[in-house]
C-alpha cells in the first residue's frame, strides 16, 4: 500500500525536532539526528528507524502532537518490519495524541489491510481523506481494498480522482489496469500499464503489461515484457515462469523446460516450478519426468493443486487406485476443494459408472470453471454416451484451459473424423500420439485416415500401422490392413505372413483367405492359391472374385510345371516350338490333358509320359481331396452359423435391456460377431475412450 508523501513526513519530522530543540536545548543536535532518522521511510533500515523513535519517546519532553507523530513514525517502522500488532499499538496512541495528524491514520489503516481487516482500514483511509482531501495516496489505498472486496465501481473512481490530483506515481495506473485486466478490457489495461511503465519502469510493471499482451493474445511483445522484468530482476521465479507460460502457448515445450530449468537453479525449493515443469514433461510425453518432478514439489509442500498433478498423470497411466488415493488426500487438506471431485468422477468414468462420474465432474466444474481436466473427462462421459455435441463442447474448453492430457485430442479427432474433417482429426490424433504415445489405437485411427486420403503417402500409412501393431500385435484389423499396404507395395512375403497372423486370430476370415491367396498367386504358389480360393469360397459360395481366381490359378498351374525331356529323343520340346504353344489361346486344363494323351496313343510309353500321366494323377487326387474339405466345410460353416445367429440374438436381446453405451474395438471378438462388412482397410477404429 503506498506510504505518506516524504515531504508530510518531513513537515513531521520538523515538529518533532522542534520540540525536541525547545525542551533540550543542549542535546538538539543529538536529538535532531535521531528525529530524521525516526522519520525516514528507508523499510530497510526500520530497526534503526524503531530504536531512534524509541530514543525520542524515552526522553519524556515530548508532549501532544509532537509526541503523537512520534510514535506514527515508530508505528510505521514497525509496519514495514512487519510487526502488525505493535505498529497498530503505536498507531493508535499517535491518534489519540494528534487527531488531525493524516498519515498516523492512514498508516493505520495499511496496518489493519495487511492484518485482513477490510472494514477498519477503509474507515482509517475514511478519516484521512476528511482530514486531507488533496493527498492522492490514500485514495489508491482506499481503491485497492474496494478493489479486493468487489466493489469495482467505487475503485475505479478513487483511482480516477488520484490520478485527477496530479499524482505522478504508477500505482494509481497499475491499480486500475488491473481491474480492466479482471474484466478482460485488455485495452484499457494496456493503456493504464503503459502510463505506469512509463512513470516506473519496475519490473512489476512490466510483467503487468505482459499479462494484459498474453490476455490480448499478444505472446511475442507478452514474451518482451517478461523478459525485461527478467532482466531488471534476475531472481524473479515469477517473470520466469511466466516465459515459459507463453512458449508453452506456443506449443514450443522444449523452450518452456528450458526456462523451468533456469528458474529451478535461482530457487532450487520453488515448489511451484516444479509442478509447472512436470505438467511440459508430460505434455511431451516424458512421464518418467513429470512424475519425478511432481513428486518432488510434494515433497516441498503437500499441496492440493501439487496432487491434482500426480493424480492426473496416474490417471494417464491407467493407476485408479493411485487417483483416488490423490482424491482422498485432497479432501483430508480440504473438505471443499473440488479437485478431488475432478479425480474421483474420473476414476468412476474409467469405470464406466458414469452416472456417479457426471454428478462429480458436474461439481467440480460448477466449482471451478477453469478445471481443464474436469471438462475433459465429462468430454468423454459424454462422449461415451453417444451425445458427440456436448461431448465436443467439452473437449474443446480442456484443450482451451491446456489440458496436460491426451484423451481430449483423442475424442474430438473422433468425432470430426465422424463428421468427415480428417484434416483436423489427423492433426488432433498427432497431438495426442505426441503426448502419450502409449496407446495403440490414436496411431490405427490415423492411419485409416491417412489411407481413406485420396493423397495419402501408403509409407505413412505403413509407419503407422507398425507403431500400432508393436503396441498391440494381435490386433486382426490392423494386420489386415498391413498386409494389403504390403501387397500394395510389392512386398509379397510380408503380406503373407500378416495373412497368415489374421486367419491364426480369425479362422472364418474370408477376404483374408481371398487375398493371401492373391498374394500366393503373384508368386507362383499355385497350390497354396488354389487352397486359398476353395477356403475363401467354402466360406461365402457367392463370392465371385474368388471363383473367377480359383478358375485362373488352376488354369496357369499346370503351364507352369516344368517340361522334362530326354536328350536326343524325338519327342524333346524345342524352345521355339515352346514360345509358340505359350502365344496360342488358352485352352481348359481337361482338353488340354486330353490331347496330350491322344497325341501320345500310338507312341511307346517312354520315362516323360509316365511321368507326366503320374503327375496328372496326383494333382487330380489332390483336386479331389480340396473338393472333399471345401464340402466339409461348407457343412461346418452351416452350422457354425446357425450357432451364431443364436447367439447374435440373445446378445442383441441382453444388450436392448441394458442401458449402458456400446461400443466395439476393431478386431474384437465383438466386432467379428456383430459386423459382417468387408473388412478392407477402411475402418479400423471404432470408438473408444
Amino acid at each position: 500500500m503506498p506510504g505518506v508523501a516524504p515531504n508530510r513526513l518531513m513537515r513531521a519530522l520538523g515538529l518533532v525536532g522542534l520540540a525536541v530543540a525547545a525542551t533540550m536545548p543542549h542535546a538538539a543536535q543529538a536529538q535532531v539526528r535521531d528525529a530524521r532518522a525516526c522519520a525516514t521511510q528507508t523499510e530497510s533500515m526500520a530497526d534503526e528507524r524503531i530504536a531512534a523513535c524509541a530514543a525520542l519517546l524515552e526522553t519524556g519532553r515530548l508532549h501532544g502532537k509532537p509526541l503523537g507523530v512520534a510514535y506514527s513514525l515508530r508505528g510505521l517502522a514497525y509496519l514495514d518490519r512487519g510487526d502488525i500488532p505493535h505498529a497498530i499499538s503505536d498507531l493508535d496512541r499517535a491518534v489519540e495524541l494528534a487527531p488531525d495528524f493524516a498519515p498516523a491514520y492512514q498508516n493505520r489503516g495499511n496496518a489493519w489491510y495487511a492484518r485482513g481487516n477490510y472494514g477498519q482500514a477503509i474507515a482509517d483511509y475514511d478519516a484521512t481523506i476528511r482530514i486531507d482531501p488533496n493527498s492522492p495516496s490514500p485514495y489508491v489505498n482506499r481503491a485497492t481494498v474496494r478493489r479486493d472486496l468487489g466493489y469495482v465501481e467505487g475503485a475505479l473512481a478513487d483511482y480516477q480522482k488520484a490520478i485527477s490530483l496530479g499524482a505522478n506515481r504508477s500505482t494509481p495506473y497499475s491499480g486500475r489496469g488491473q481491474i480492466y485486466l479482471r474484466q478482460h478490457d485488455y485495452a484499457r489495461a494496456l493503456n493504464d500499464f503503459d502510463s505506469a511503465v512509463r512513470l516506473d519502469p519496475a519490473a512489476a510493471n512490466y510483467m503487468l503489461r505482459g499479462q494484459a499482451r498474453e490476455g490480448a493474445g499478444d505472446l511475442n511483445r507478452a514474451l518482451a515484457d517478461y523478459q525485461e522484468a527478467a532482466r531488471l530482476d534476475p531472481k524473479d521465479i515469477a517473470a520466469l515462469t511466466a516465459q515459459a507460460g507463453v512458449w508453452r502457448k506456443k506449443n514450443d515445450f522444449d523452450k518452456a523446460i528450458a526456462v523451468y530449468d533456469r528458474a529451478v537453479s535461482v530457487d532450487q525449493a520453488a515448489p511451484a516450478t516444479y509442478k509447472l515443469r512436470a505438467e511440459a514433461y508430460a505434455v511431451k510425453g516424458d512421464r518418467k519426468r513429470a512424475m519425478a518432478d511432481i513428486s518432488r514439489a510434494l515433497k516441498f509442500s503437500w499441496d492440493a493443486s501439487f496432487l491434482k498433478t500426480r493424480g492426473a498423470l496416474r490417471l494417464e497411466d491407467g493407476d485408479l487406485e493411485g487417483v483416488v488415493h490423490d482424491a482422498d488426500a485432497i479432501l483430508k487438506l480440504d473438505a471443499d476443494n473440488t479437485a478431488a471431485y475432478a479425480l474421483r468422477g474420473a476414476t468412476l468414468a474409467r469405470k464406466k459408472d458414469y452416472g456417479n462420474a457426471l454428478a462429480d465432474l458436474d461439481k467440480a466444474i460448477k466449482g471451478d470453471g477453469s478445471d481443464a481436466l474436469a471438462y475433459g473427462e465429462r468430454g468423454q462421459v459424454y462422449l461415451a454416451k453417444n451425445d458427440s455435441n456436448r461431448a465436443l463442447a467439452d473437449f474443446n474448453r480442456a484443450i482451451e484451459l491446456g489440458t496436460i492430457s491426451a484423451a481430449p485430442y483423442r475424442g474430438r479427432a473422433q468425432i470430426e473424423k465422424d463428421k468427415g474433417d480428417i484434416a483436423k482429426s489427423m492433426s488432433d490424433l498427432t497431438i495426442a500420439i505426441q503426448r502419450d504415445p502409449r496407446p495403440a489405437d490414436p496411431y490405427f485411427m490415423r492411419a485409416s485416415l491417412r489411407n481413406a486420403n485420396a493423397k495419402g503417402d501408403t509409407d505413412l500409412v505403413l509407419a503407422d500401422l507398425n507403431a500400432g501393431l508393436q503396441r498391440q500385435p494381435d490386433n486382426l484389423a490392423g494386420l489386415l490392413a498391413r498386409a494389403q499396404i504390403r501387397q500394395g507395395k510389392g512386398d509379397t512375403t510380408g503380406a503373407i505372413a500378416d495373412y497368415d497372423a489374421v486367419l491364426k486370430g480369425e479362422p472364418t476370415n474370408t477376404k483374408a483367405y481371398y487375398q493371401r491367396g492373391l498374394a500366393r498367386e503373384k508368386v507362383s504358389q499355385y497350390e497354396g492359391a488354389i487352397a486359398d480360393f476353395k477356403m475363401a469360397l467354402a466360406r461365402d459360395a457367392n463370392m465371385a472374385e474368388a471363383r473367377k481366381a480359383l478358375a485362373r490359378a488352376t488354369a496357369n498351374a499346370p503351364r507352369e510345371k516344368p517340361h522334362i525331356a530326354e536328350s536326343g529323343t524325338k519327342n524333346e520340346i524345342k524352345p521355339a516350338a515352346a514360345a509358340k504353344e505359350t502365344e496360342k489361346p488358352q485352352e481348359p486344363v481337361k482338353l488340354q490333358e486330353t490331347k496330350k494323351i491322344e497325341e501320345t496313343k500310338n507312341q511307346k510309353p517312354d520315362e516323360k509320359l509316365v511321368r507326366y500321366e503320374r503327375e496328372r494323377k496326383s494333382a487330380e487326387r489332390r483336386g479331389k481331396k480340396y473338393e472333399k474339405e471345401a464340402r466339409a466345410d461348407r457343412e461346418r460353416h452351416k452350422v457354425s452359423e446357425r450357432h451364431k445367429t443364436a447367439r447374435i440374438v440373445e446378445k442383441r436381446r441382453i444388450v436392448m435391456q441394458s442401458n449402458e453405451p456400446r461400443y466395439i474395438r476393431a478386431g474384437s471378438e465383438d466386432s467379428r460377431r456383430l459386423d459382417s462388412r468387408d473388412t478392407r482397410f477402411t475402418d479400423i477404429w471404432n470408438d473408444r475412450r
